[in-house]
């Protein structure tokens, strides 16, 4: 299998697999009533230490970051507003919706971020920007009233923190790279998510001393952490770098259209024709974004 095939498969299989997370972190806060914060706090923690083993056994210098003051700092600015932000807000969407809705709200980020981008530089979005602008604010229309302009599809609550989920993980797409180009990916993801769990812990901790664990939810959670967390950013972390982050997020739209379909299918989760559109056209905005930070290298490179 050639390289680019082979990435191309590591980045499909990782959508699938984040989208997965969702449903399965759907699955174990219905089955045992585990509050969301607590979930967040300690798939934050499990993940944060097998992506610091993994950094380590990699041969990293993983605390080389902590021994400057300034990335220091950064780093737990990172912590704070970007790993246990993006992943409170993602668990909260899903126990006041679910988790394709809570996935396709999340998706909005790539537009947020060239949003941004175009009023911080004063400069014009290009067409595809535009197109993308208006498909993701009519796409996150359909999803959450359905066309009717006088009630919402779901909860007030759920629209809040399924648009706050999208702002955060533009923040936490963003903001880090300073950091990742001196101490790696796996070492800064890793630290954020250990450092962002630990936040969690003095406020959340206590709230698992009452669920009544069994074998089925042991698995969930397994699979959440190990599978849905750790193994897929590792997937999608090797396939970028073999395909490119342009053919990555054009692949990674499957990770939307995974987490409905599974959410029908194995927790029987109602979504209409609607819900349905709505998510196409928020995936066609990721898709328009992808095709014009292509076009733009390759015009780019042409013109070296």
């Amino acid at each position: 299998m050639g390289s680019t095939k082979q990435g191309m498969l590591y980045v499909l299989a990782a959508a699938v697999l984040w989208g997965s997370s969702g449903v399965c972190a759907q699955y174990i806060m219905e089955k045992s009533h585990i509050p969301s914060p607590w979930l967040t706090m300690t798939r934050l923690l499990f993940t944060g230490i097998i992506l610091l083993t993994l950094s380590f056994v990699h041969g990293d210098k993983i605390f080389a970051i902590l021994k400057k003051r300034k990335d220091a700092i950064s780093l737990l600015i990172f912590s704070l507003v970007g790993a246990l932000t993006v992943q409170l807000t993602f668990l909260l969407t899903i126990e006041k919706s679910n988790a394709a809705t809570a996935t396709v709200l999340q998706f909005l980020s790539p537009t947020i971020i060239v949003t941004w981008l175009a009023l911080v530089r004063k400069a014009r979005p290009t067409p595809p920007v535009v197109a993308a602008i208006f498909t993701s604010l009519t796409g996150t229309f359909l999803l959450v009233t359905h066309g009717n302009l006088t009630s919402l599809s779901i909860s007030p609550q759920a629209l809040l923190w399924g648009i706050a989920s999208a702002f955060s993980a533009a923040f936490y797409t963003t903001y880090p790279s300073a950091l990742i180009a001196r101490y790696g990916t796996l070492p800064i993801v890793g630290w954020s998510m250990l450092l962002a769990g630990l936040m969690l812990t003095p406020f959340f901790g206590g709230q698992g001393e009452s669920v009544a664990v069994d074998g089925h939810l042991l698995m969930a959670f397994f699979y959440l952490v190990v599978i849905g967390t750790a193994l897929t950013f590792s997937l999608y972390l090797k396939g970028a770098q073999m395909i490119g982050g342009s053919k990555a997020s054009i692949l990674s739209c499957a990770e939307p259209l995974s987490s409905a379909l599974l959410s029908v299918v194995l927790l029987g989760v109602a979504f209409s024709l609607p819900d349905w559109l709505g998510t196409l056209l928020i995936v066609s905005s990721v898709l328009l974004i992808a095709w014009d930070s292509r076009r733009k290298m390759r015009l780019a490179s042409a013109s070296a």
